[in-house]
């Protein structure tokens, strides 16, 4: 079985380093892009991330599927 990785990365610049507010962010705090100093919101992030899985997992499902 493959692997696929998802990486976070900055909407403003591509970068995937990021800083946060506080040693355990929560999911209402915002990230900073190391990079531009772009933030964006770790829930929102997390969400996007998760649909972009979800929709690979379907995707190969349906890959698999169809090859049999």
């Amino acid at each position: 079985m493959s692997e696929q990785k998802f990486t976070l990365q900055c909407p403003q610049c591509g970068g995937s380093r990021f800083r946060a507010s506080s040693p355990k962010p929560s999911p209402d705090d915002p990230l900073t892009c190391s990079q531009c100093g772009a933030t964006v919101v770790l829930r929102e992030v997390k969400e996007r991330l998760e649909r972009e899985a979800r929709a690979a997992v379907e995707e190969r499902l349906r890959n698999q599927v169809k090859a049999q």
